[in-house]
């Protein structure tokens, strides 16, 4: 029997300190609700769950993400659907314009609304933004450059023309006395592989027969025109749907939006400046009244396709998980409705041909932006669901088991009584010596 060391004692103390730190955990894990509270509990679990932390709030970050560029795609929706709306006027409008019961001041009242349709629809164009952002005005498409002709931009190209460089050898010619135009191009990729290859021939120019065209729709302010307007307008190849393949809108001051389109969907789409096709005055044997443009032969046009531009949705956790969504520029020029007139009937009926072309083009552009729409759509349900998965993954790794903690909590609670109880015992022992003096 030792007084100084009274193992009895030392051991039961032991075992209350193993005990009490194991009571303390139980008690940690159920007021926290996280069996791991400390890289000490779990190593491995502690940096596993820690990249699932991180990862859980990249995916909640992304679907906010998705859900605001779902947001500015409805907002350009809705701006088309109005635009389109208007467009459905000008049309009936043009119908009813082209009606031989209408007078010259019927006409001309008919005028006032097209001309203030057209106003309104490049107002929309040019204002409708989101959070400070313009959507319509062209520049969420995908740029790209001319790299040895600063008269040729690059309007914008379709998903299916990969960024990169390309070659496009470009031919117009102009018959002016028989009014027809043909546009061939080749476009090759950086490989010398043919992406295109577009021939448009024989394209008639539309004849605008207005009598009241004023010197504001002529190249020189000094001069009224009267009679046959037959220099702006789009042109493409004739049959059920004459843009096919590509199509030239040409502008009155003599500006150029070029249209190709491959076989395969591709399509690039170019300005060419006026000082390119150098436009002047000028009649034809019949004494029509148009504008004479320059040729252009084997012009070689070096551009640069950049991928960039489009507005690219962040909708992952990780990097370039994007979707890219191009909005469409509409504008008078683009949808070749400037200068509409329907103050007679030939014009009229040549403003119905336009504003079907225009018609065409927004439900195109409204289609693309719901196919972008649907796709966002489907990946904040994706993100959804990620998110589930992930949290009941991350959660059976760090979350406490209520009813299991609460049953070793008791347990632990029990030794520890148990220990300090004993402790307590261990201590009086001691006292048995004093036995043995007596």
């Amino acid at each position: 029997m030792h007084i100084n060391s009274n193992l009895t004692s030392i051991i039961t103390n032991n075992v209350l300190l193993r005990n009490e730190s194991a009571f303390s955990l139980s008690t940690g894990k159920l007021s926290s609700g996280y069996k791991i509270n400390t890289a000490g509990d779990d190593p491995t679990g502690y940096a596993i769950s820690g990249r699932m932390r991180q990862q859980l709030a990249a995916l909640e970050r992304a679907d906010v993400n998705a859900t605001t560029g779902k947001s500015v795609l409805e907002t350009a929706d809705g701006a088309l659907n109005e635009v389109n709306d208007m467009l459905q006027r000008l049309n009936e409008l043009a119908i009813k314009a082209s009606n031989g019961t209408m007078s010259a001041s019927d006409r001309a009242d008919i005028q006032q609304e097209v001309d203030q349709l057209t106003e309104e629809i490049q107002r929309i164009s040019e204002q409708i933004e989101l959070n400070g952002q313009k959507l319509l005005d062209g520049h969420l498409e995908n740029h790209g450059y001319c790299e040895n002709n600063k008269n040729v931009q690059v309007e914008e190209y379709n998903d299916k023309m990969k960024a990169g460089k390309y070659e496009v050898t470009l031919n117009e010619t102009f018959d002016f006395d028989n009014h027809s135009l043909t546009v061939t191009a080749t476009v090759k990729n950086a490989s010398g592989q043919t992406v295109m290859d577009v021939n448009l021939e024989g394209m008639t120019y539309p004849k605008y027969l207005d009598s009241e065209l004023n010197s504001k729709d002529s190249l020189d302010p000094n001069k009224n025109y009267d009679g046959t307007w037959i220099s702006e307008g789009a042109y493409g190849r004739e049959g059920e749907d004459k843009k096919q393949g590509g199509f030239v809108k040409i502008c009155s001051d003599g500006t150029q939006y070029l249209t190709l389109r491959g076989d395969n969907g591709e399509e690039l789409n170019l300005r060419l400046d006026k000082v390119l096709t150098g436009p002047t005055l000028s009649k034809d044997t019949d004494g029509n009244r148009y504008t004479k443009y320059n040729n252009i032969t084997d012009e070689k046009l070096n551009f640069t396709l950049t991928g960039q531009g489009a507005m690219d949705l962040h909708i992952g956790a990780n990097e370039e998980e994007v979707v890219e969504c191009s909005l469409p520029r509409i504008s008078l020029e683009r949808l070749d409705i400037d200068n509409l007139r329907m103050t007679t009937k030939a014009s009229a009926q040549q403003s119905i041909d336009r504003v079907s072309y225009a018609l065409k083009y927004v439900s195109a552009s409204r289609a693309q932006i719901g196919a972008y729409t649907n796709r966002v759509e489907h990946s904040i349900s994706y993100l959804a669901a990620s998110n589930e998965n992930l949290s009941s993954a991350m959660s059976r790794i760090q979350d406490t088991d209520m009813a299991e903690e609460m049953t070793n909590y008791a347990s632990q609670q029990i030794l520890v009584q148990a220990a300090t109880s004993m402790l307590a015992q261990a201590n009086q022992a001691p006292q048995q010596a004093l036995q043995l003096i007596q």
